[in-house]
């Protein structure tokens, strides 16, 4: 029997197949591996394959003496593999070779020791690939991509490798391919390729495994691969293992109560700034709930730039504790507290490329939580069309998903579908939802339905974790009381004065109208394509920058009504940020008609 394994590879012209065969030579053991040299009848060049060329009379010459292991035609050249890779398979180096998948059964037949890697990509990265390349007709392109459909044979081991991301990526995701079971492999390597190319691992593996990625024992391209990984294919039974793993990672803050609060929002929303004002009503009622939050990353505001425009949020973990300790909350930026490596792998690739992190995003956050000492926490997920959930079905899974994996970690976790393709408050920019929260807490009568709504909603389900307040009902009436009485603004002034008041911007406000050109009724708003012209006004690096809405869903607009205002401090940005808006403005306008019944 061969000892040493024969490593197949395949894939579609455009999949990048020779480029990452020709990228992962540097990371094999060369005594270990050895790339197959095919014998084409063809001139060798610079931009094909490293290969041995000969006529076709000496092609046919050779295989008549047995010089090929299989042979093949395609393209009008003839295609040989050496016989001589048996020795060296019998020697136990694992041999790589290109081939074609129409010879796959055929070298099965003939090596025992036999695994097909396939390279792969999406069909449409697939056709730009061809396009760039100039050297086909569309017709034959839409051939090639045909042919790239065509299934591997059944019970034959084979390994997809998908090239549809970074080269660095498809180059690490080979190598996985080809060293997941290698003898020589590490043991924490092995474990990162294994789970690169789909497999599960257990909670002691994921133990041993995440702090060695913490410690950067791999590359940034091997720890992107592993994510990614983990975005495709994490069962609920990993996603617990890798919470409880990342609990071991960084030291739980200890707090005096036994029962400390949190809330979370999985964000997307327009506004929806409901934190800021749910964590006074809290405190208000002397639970703890200490809250660190990120800065925006594609919207317009996050929790914490809003909170920036009112005080200071970049705390060390000591000025937490003694804020929390004070005011019983704080509201602070997490770039100091809640620092990983593996989350900051896989945001800008995530980002780049669009990928679903919903299921990574479980065991992330909750771990954060669990080291920051929280033990009740309600998670708001937004669902819209353009978020990243994208239904009321998926959410309500991942609601569910969020309250399972809590649970087996020892926290209590209330999570809640919500509809996100409504604005919560008005504003849309830090200063702007800065002003929504302030209203909402100072009982302004301007102060958006939407933000009191949504607030009450999710301080009322935090406070019945409670056992003093024991169910939902007597939550939603404490808030409301918290809220009214002025409890909470006076809470929230503490939390203020505490982390020390942010220092006015007082520097001049420029505005520009966005008006209707029809009239109707407004039945959608574009959440991204608002956030987009909020940032090219300037924010969230200009506090004062963004969008105040003068409409909402449900709206009747006249033509000549005003959707909304853009403003900046930066002339030159509003100006840009008002032509874009003037191209796109994000709401959708329906006719009204009005039907009488008698």
């Amino acid at each position: 029997m061969n000892t040493g394994k024969l490593f197949f590879i395949v894939g579609p012209s455009g999949s990048g197949k020779d480029t990452l065969m020709s990228g992962v030579k540097a990371f094999l053991p060369p005594h270990e591996f050895l790339f197959a040299r095919r014998v084409i009848t063809r001139t060798s060049v610079i931009d094909t394959e490293d290969h041995d060329s000969c006529t076709e009379s000496e092609f046919l010459e050779r295989e008549k003496q047995g010089d090929f292991i299989i042979t093949w035609q395609a393209h009008g050249l003839f295609y040989g593999l050496p016989s001589s890779i048996l020795k060296a398979l019998h020697q136990g180096v694992h041999v790589i070779a290109n081939g074609s998948r129409n010879e796959i059964l055929a070298l099965q037949a003939k090596v025992s020791n036999f695994c097909v890697i396939e390279i792969s990509a999406p069909t449409d990265i697939l056709r730009t690939r061809l396009i760039a390349r100039n050297r086909e007709t569309p017709e034959d392109i839409e051939r090639r991509l045909q042919r790239a459909l065509l299934p591997i044979p059944s019970g034959v081991s084979t390994i997809r490798v998908k090239n549809d991301v970074t080269l660095e990526i498809g180059i690490s995701r080979l190598k996985a391919a080809l060293l997941q079971d290698n003898h020589s492999t590490e043991q924490l390597s092995q474990l990162l390729y294994q789970k690169t190319n789909g497999a599960s691992l257990t909670k002691a593996e994921y133990e041993s495994l995440l702090p060695a990625i913490i410690r950067n024992t791999f590359s940034l391209a091997d720890v992107q691969a592993f994510l990614i990984a983990c975005t495709e294919k994490l069962s609920e039974e990993e996603m617990i293992s890798i919470a409880h793993a990342r609990t071991l990672l960084y030291p739980r803050l200890k707090w005096p109560q036994p029962v400390v609060m949190d809330k979370h929002s999985m964000g997307g929303i327009l506004g929806n700034r409901v934190t800021m004002v749910v964590i006074p009503i809290i405190a208000a009622h002397d639970l703890m709930i200490p809250k660190t939050s990120s800065r925006a990353i594609t919207s317009a505001a996050g929790t914490a730039d809003t909170m920036e425009v009112l005080a200071k949020v970049d705390l060390t973990f000591d000025e937490v504790k003694a804020c929390v300790t004070a005011t019983n909350g704080c509201i602070a930026w997490n770039g100091k507290l809640n620092h990983s490596v593996l989350d900051d792998a896989i945001n800008p690739i995530a980002r780049s490329f669009g990928l679903d992190t919903r299921y990574w995003s479980v065991p992330s956050i909750l771990s954060k939580k669990f080291s920051a000492g929280s033990t009740h926490i309600v998670i708001d997920i937004p669902y819209m069309p353009t978020g990243k959930v994208k239904n009321l079905e998926d959410a309500t899974e991942l609601a569910s998903l969020f309250e399972r994996v809590g649970q087996a970690i020892g926290l209590v976790v209330k999570a809640f579908p919500t509809d996100g393709s409504i604005p919560v408050g008005l504003g849309i920019g830090p200063s702007l939802e800065a002003r929504d929260v302030l209203q909402v807490l100072n009982n302004d009568a301007q102060a958006p339905k939407s933000l009191i709504d949504k607030s009450i909603f999710f301080a009322a389900h935090l406070l019945s974790l409670d056992e003093r307040v024991g169910n939902f009902s007597s939550g939603y009436q404490l808030a409301q009381e918290l809220l009214h009485s002025g409890a909470a603004l006076r809470s929230m002034h503490k939390i203020i004065d505490f982390q020390g008041k942010a220092k006015a911007v007082d520097l001049p406000i420029h505005t520009l109208d966005i008006v209707a050109h029809q009239d109707g009724a407004v039945t959608a708003i574009d959440g991204h394509i608002i956030s987009g012209i909020a940032r090219l006004a300037g924010a969230p690096t200009l506090k004062l920058a963004g969008i105040d809405l003068k409409k909402t869903i449900f709206d009747a607009v006249k033509t000549g009504d005003v959707l909304y205002q853009i403003q900046s401090t930066d002339k030159q940005l509003l100006q840009e940020a008002y032509l874009q808006a003037n191209q796109h403005h994000g709401f959708h306008l329906e006719s009204v008609i009005e039907h009488v019944h008698s």
